[in-house]
């Protein structure tokens, strides 16, 4: 009976479950996974590298079963990728542990061929945190970026939908089956993204959801791309979990820094403390790929672009009295916000503070939660 190369690798996706690094061992010793599979369970046995576990698993399913289940995953409208296949992404056959499957819906982008980013960041995101994740996604997008998250809430959620507002293209990686009830308030975004660029996942159609299976996820979201964007992050979490990939499979790490008082902006400081490249807009991590990709990234693009998310009411005049526990610098700064997002050079200007003061000033009433910070450099009430 002929099987389709693929059951093979969905049927050792099975027995090993996400994450094992022993197909690599495996096809360094065998020509293919079918002679590996015809070697049989001595052989398998005499390797002395699986477990009991994963050889009972390599016994009670069988290639028949996978194919079964790739016939399945066709009929949902899925397809079923393999290392073997021309749409598997190249980028990923150069981590340690690269997935034996991947399941997609949607359109696979060439990742070879295109400039591609990881954005990913807390769930519980600040407002400010979530502008600047959707402000940045857009432009990057719109300079020609490829935008790749996880599709969870906060920033994640974010990065997804500015990309997809640019009308570029997105790539959201789950953690758990494809099309099970998973964040269904993010249903309607998750379609949207398939037919922009695509949802996959290592997990068959059915899998649920599984906290343990976020972590193992984030070495794929890493993988994909050129490098990692860290906006808002805690000192434990799966983003600095993503991040540490990044640096494992010798990608580009950049972080949004925030406030030194807010919890979720811890991690990303780390991150730039440790040499991650800091970003305050798009060009930051734009020019350091534009010589890669001639002709596809428009740096000029972006300039304009970062502020076309963000919040922007009418300006008003301010009306609160500076805070006094601050000094004369921060004061003046804050007579001359409003609530119109506005650049450091033109508040310092008109504050009358040197540039060189600028930030101090802007850090004190970052800590009395007086002022709100934009990608940019732009800052408001």
């Amino acid at each position: 009976m002929n099987v389709d190369h693929r059951a093979y690798w969905v049927w050792l996706q099975h027995a090993l479950n996400s994450g094992s690094s022993k197909p690599r061992h495996i096809l360094s010793v065998y020509p293919s996974l079918r002679a590996f599979y015809e070697a049989g369970e001595t052989e398998w046995r005499m390797a002395g590298i699986f477990t009991q576990r994963e050889i009972s698993a390599m016994c009670s399913y069988s290639p028949e079963h996978a194919a079964s289940l790739i016939v399945y995953c066709e009929r949902l409208g899925q397809a079923v990728v393999t290392p073997e296949d021309e749409a598997y992404p190249r980028p990923l056959l150069e981590i340690h542990n690269p997935p034996c499957v991947l399941y997609v819906k949607g359109t696979m982008p060439d990742f070879v061929k295109t400039p591609s980013l990881s954005i990913v960041g807390a769930r519980k995101a600040t407002q400010s945190g979530k502008r600047a994740a959707n402000s940045l996604a857009y432009s990057l997008a719109k300079a020609g970026m490829l935008i790749v998250s996880g599709g969870a809430l906060g920033i994640d959620t974010e990065a997804h939908k500015g990309a997809l507002l640019a009308n570029g293209k997105t790539v959201c990686v789950l953690g758990c089956g494809i099309g099970v009830n998973y964040l269904m308030e993010n249903a309607s975004m998750r379609e949207a993204v398939s037919h922009s660029g695509a949802v996959i996942s290592e997990y068959p159609p059915d899998t649920p959801v599984n906290g343990r299976n976020f972590p193992i996820r984030n070495r794929i979201i890493a993988g994909l791309t050129l490098g990692t964007l860290v906006v808002e992050a805690a000192v434990k979490s799966g983003s600095l979990i993503t991040a540490n990939y990044a640096l494992e499979q010798n990608r580009d790490v950049f972080a949004l820094p925030g406030s030194i008082s807010s919890s979720v902006a811890h991690g990303a400081n780390d991150l730039l403390k440790d040499g991650a490249k800091l970003v305050s807009c798009a060009n930051d991590i734009l020019v350091e790929y534009q010589s890669r990709f001639p002709g596809q990234i428009h740096l000029e693009e972006s300039e304009g672009d970062v502020v076309r998310l963000v919040e922007q009411p009418k300006p008003e005049e301010p009306k609160e009295k500076p805070p006094e526990n601050v000094s004369p610098e921060a004061q003046a700064l804050y007579r001359v916000l409003t609530s119109q997002p506005c650049a450091a050079a033109e508040l310092s200007a008109q504050a009358g503070i040197p540039i060189s003061r600028f930030l101090a000033a802007a850090t004190e009433l970052e800590i009395c939660e007086k002022i709100r910070s934009y990608s940019g450099k732009r800052y408001s009430r």
